[in-house]
């Protein structure tokens, strides 16, 4: 008798088996969390290594972390290959896994094959590079791109700049919501060489006239002897989300009437691969 009901009070205090249903259900949602945390960690370090290669201790500085935090999340992603490690200088880089994720993103983005044949009519018919932009938070990323018969660095699909940088960067930065351009305003603006904007008025007054104008120029901003110019897409509401650039040399664009040359057909392209997504002439905006 007295082992039977040993044995039913050891039964008794079994993980879970007095447990009401409510707080069993809060303690799963309180994993569920967790394990969230976890994956929000793991995201934040991937960004954070994707942006600057780096050791543990200085990614636990980077996002504020403990180093022995910081250390799990880089070996379990380096073991699963989102990242990868250099042995003689402990660095962490991105991985095989990541890059396939990045690609796929590119490759399978909805205004890719829709901009290709306006990308590739334009590179054509002005001999210029030409490439799809979006904007991603603050900075811009780069789609899609032709090369012209002179191929020109840092203009291939994946690479990023920030907002107000070329005439990709500004055209997307003027007209993006209030919030994003103050934001970009309110911190310094980066100096890629001696022609970028730095001064925050010069570039507001630089924005309100792409705005004007409806297109953006851009010369040696970003890369001495590159200019661009670059017209927005607009989506069944009037909304902004990509634009195309057209690049060249800086000497070309001395030639005004050749600046009115790239300013028109990049707006023909932008409005060729609008109209496909649902914009028509006088959409406006449901705010």
């Amino acid at each position: 008798m007295e082992a039977r009901a040993s044995a039913d009070a050891r039964a008794s205090f079994r993980v879970g088996a007095n447990v009401p249903r409510s707080m069993a259900g809060d303690e799963d949602r309180a994993r569920g969390y967790a394990d969230l945390k976890t994956v929000g960690r793991a995201m934040l370090v991937l960004e954070a290594i994707a942006r600057r290669p780096q050791r543990a201790r200085d990614l636990a500085e980077t996002l504020g972390l403990k180093w022995a935090t910081a250390y799990r999340s880089l070996t379990y992603l380096h073991e699963h290959d989102y990242l990868t490690r250099d042995p003689d200088s402990g660095i962490y880089s991105i991985g095989p896994r990541t890059y396939r994720l990045g690609v796929t993103y590119l490759v399978d983005h909805r205004l890719v094959p829709i901009a290709q044949p306006y990308l590739r009519d334009a590179a054509d018919a002005l001999r210029c590079s030409a490439q799809l932009n979006e904007r991603h938070d603050l900075e811009v990323i780069t789609l899609a791109s032709v090369d012209g018969p002179s191929p020109i660095d840092k203009t291939s699909p994946g690479f990023r700049f920030p907002l107000g940088i070329a005439a990709k960067g500004r055209v997307l930065l003027a007209f993006a919501p209030p919030d994003v351009r103050e934001a970009v305003l309110g911190a310094p603006l980066p100096a890629f060489t001696s022609r970028s904007i730095t001064d925050p008025d010069r570039m507001r007054a630089e924005l309100d006239r792409i705005v004007a104008a409806g297109h953006a120029v851009a010369r040696d901003d970003l890369q001495i002897g590159v200019g661009s110019v670059a017209a927005p897409v607009r989506d069944a509401d009037d909304t902004v989300v990509a634009c195309v650039s057209l690049i060249v040399r800086a000497r070309r664009l001395a030639d005004e009437e050749f600046v009115e040359r790239l300013a028109s057909a990049a707006s023909a392209a932008a409005r060729g691969v609008s109209v496909a997504i649902g914009w028509r002439p006088g959409a406006r905006r449901d705010d």
